[in-house]
């Protein structure tokens, strides 16, 4: 999630939603969240570098899902208990975070070039990720 404010709004932009809040001198303020693409600005959400970043962000996040699932049979089911399990749970898992860590780095990089500053879920996205790679290191110290 990247913000960016003026002296009239704050314009919040995140992979999923848009939302633009207005100040009326002082007085109340009306925020608006738009979620399908025919009501946001089109020259950021229409764009291949943004379509990229949900597509990278979803396979980060399918893979990380289908690990879980794997662990959770290699530790639940005595059949599952193989080497190949964890071979299985390690390669998602290093393959979610390296999605996630493209989704990350072009997201990032665009929106900085757009003049936007870094909002507080793209700080929890890095620390999921770096997370998830500390939980990678440890599913291949498990293998000795």
């Amino acid at each position: 999630e990247y913000y960016q404010t003026t002296e009239s709004s704050t314009k919040v932009i995140g992979l999923w939603k848009y939302l633009l809040e207005y100040r009326y001198s002082k007085q109340a303020q009306a925020a608006r969240s738009f979620s399908s693409s025919a009501q946001i600005p089109k020259y950021v959400f229409n764009s291949g570098w943004f379509r990229l970043t949900q597509a990278v962000e979803c396979l980060g996040l399918i893979c990380m899902v289908i690990a879980l699932l794997i662990l959770l049979l290699y530790f639940f089911v005595s059949s599952c208990k193989q080497r190949k399990a964890l071979y299985a749970i390690i390669l998602f898992t290093f393959l979610s975070v390296l999605f996630i860590v493209i989704g990350i780095a072009v997201f990032g990089g665009k929106m900085e070039q757009m003049g936007y500053s870094v909002g507080w879920s793209m700080g929890l996205a890095i620390a999921g990720v770096v997370l998830a790679f500390l939980a990678g290191i440890m599913e291949v110290l498990e293998l000795r």
